[in-house]
């Protein structure tokens, strides 16, 4: 089911469905942009939900891409999926895309969503037309992995392999926190963001955006994002050497969350690397770089 809605900050379509899949889970999802464009499949952060994107829909639009953003398991309004593994995404993304009646498409994943691109490019294969990861996660568990990233985040990385038992209070005390005071929450990730991150989140409309899909996250409770952490914290078990579509690689000087160090492993085990790293930024740099992200994957499938 589906229904449209007018985007307000730019009077461009947004269209709002959900699937039942096979296994009888519900998986939630927006379109936006161009409706009748090249499908892009955007793979959101942790926390993130289906309404994280750029805030300007008209950006996307003139791209000519049909942006489909799906809740992952236990985020937002899709049903949480006890026990998954990243090796589970891609048949989601499939069922998704068979429902939508779309044949091949691109892959947008940023931040804890890009393994998800990594895992569906390399599974999916003949589906896919091109990929980008965006200051997205490597694997953790080598030498250097930690490499670059700033004090909170390595705690929040080590704190990824604990037990889900015990992890999962933690995460519900600091998501209370967070939803009782979203502006301070803000706040504190601007207090350790780059100056380049300070001056995108500084933008009215993306501060917004922002706090909405982390709000949307966990309407549920944590069983999303505790899952996520562990999911982080372990091997990805499959061959990236064996992907065979082009798989831009975004990553900014300025992110200590996701640094580049991590785009630099990718690129020395992904064949079909095409690394972009950049001066300055930081991790929130796909705001002010949406458009450069979104113009080769829209081209591949014109």
């Amino acid at each position: 089911m589906s229904t449209a809605f007018p985007n307000r900050t730019s009077g461009v379509q947004v269209r709002e469905g959900s699937l039942r899949l096979k296994d009888g889970r519900r998986l939630a999802y927006v379109e936006s942009g161009d409706l009748d464009g090249v499908p892009v499949f955007f793979i959101h952060g942790n926390p993130g939900s289906r309404y994280m994107r750029h805030p300007d829909d008209r950006i996307t639009h003139g791209l000519g891409v049909r942006l489909i953003t799906p809740d992952r398991p236990g985020y937002g309004l899709s049903d949480h999926q006890p026990g998954r593994t990243l090796l589970d995404f891609p048949s989601d993304l499939e069922q998704l895309a068979n429902a939508l009646g779309i044949g091949r498409f691109s892959l947008f994943g940023v931040s804890a969503g890009g393994p998800y691109a990594a895992v569906s490019t390399w599974h999916l294969d003949d589906r896919i037309l091109r990929a980008a990861i965006v200051s997205g996660a490597s694997p953790l568990k080598r030498p250097g992995g930690m490499e670059g990233v700033n004090r909170d985040y390595r705690n929040a990385y080590a704190m990824a392999a604990w037990p889900e038992w015990v992890l999962h209070p933690l995460l519900a005390m600091h998501d209370r926190q967070v939803r009782a005071n979203p502006d301070r929450a803000l706040a504190a990730v601007m207090a350790h963001a780059s100056p380049d991150d300070r001056r995108v989140l500084s933008d009215p409309l993306i501060a917004a955006q922002v706090q909405g899909w982390r709000r949307e996250a966990t309407r549920r409770g944590v069983a999303g994002i505790r899952r996520e952490a562990h999911i982080l914290a372990s091997p990805w078990d499959f061959p990236l050497e064996e992907i065979r579509r082009d798989v831009d690689l975004w990553y900014w000087d300025g992110d200590s969350i996701v640094p580049p160090q991590m785009g630099r492993y990718l690129a020395s085990r992904i064949p079909t690397a095409v690394p972009h790293f950049l001066p300055g930024g930081g991790h929130f740099s796909l705001y002010s770089h949406w458009r450069d992200i979104l113009t080769p994957l829209a081209r591949a499938g014109g």
